[in-house]
């Protein structure tokens, strides 16, 4: 049980469903919510995420950051015990998620141990949307997917399928996979992480 670990900080608007997609994320098959109010600071949950071609687990471990105002030094804080990835969750329905993210990326970015980690531009909400078929929500995800240097995800539709495509997990694989072979190429320790 000796996994090697990665850190994913989850990042976005309030209400764009960070805490479900996590909880979608961790525990697939699991009938209850995942939501947790925004007010009570950071929450973590953890995957034993299994490699393909038997290269063995690894232990992802998500910190969904509180958006709220008030929870700025917290998120610093955070910033500051080194994540390895970004997820920012945007909700398809909601366009406002998307005019806000750039201030969650540039505030992430602007504390030093993230400087450089990979970014996942997640792309959420509560119905399957083809986002490319819209002009208007193409005219938001590619500039901030290009500013961001983000990878695109497209999650939409995990809340009310209550399970992810398998299109959208070999996604989250291969983004899994990048992360882990970004954290080893910098030569950082690949042991369990713990909060504390």
């Amino acid at each position: 049980m000796n996994n090697e670990s990665i850190r994913i900080g989850v990042v976005g608007e309030l209400g764009v469903g960070k805490p479900e997609l996590v909880h979608q994320l961790c525990h697939p098959n699991s009938h209850t919510a995942g939501s947790v109010s925004d007010l009570a600071g950071p929450t973590v949950d953890v995957l034993d995420f299994e490699r393909t071609n038997g290269r063995g687990n690894i232990w992802i471990e998500f910190v969904v950051l509180p958006s709220g105002t008030r929870h700025q030094k917290s998120r610093q804080m955070l910033y500051s015990f080194g994540l390895d990835a970004l997820f920012l969750v945007c909700s398809c329905s909601t366009p406002r998620s998307f005019i806000r993210a750039t201030e969650w990326i540039e505030e992430a970015i602007n504390a030093e141990n993230i400087l450089s980690v990979p970014v996942a531009l997640i792309l959420g909400g509560p119905q399957r949307i083809d986002w490319q078929l819209s002009s208007t929500l193409t005219k938001l995800v590619e500039p901030l997917a290009e500013r961001c240097n983000a990878e695109i995800l497209d999650l939409s539709g995990y809340i009310t399928s209550g399970a992810l495509e398998p299109k959208q997990r070999c996604s989250l694989a291969e983004f899994y996979e990048k992360v882990y072979r970004s954290k080893v190429s910098k030569g950082c320790g690949l042991g369990i992480s713990h909060l504390r």
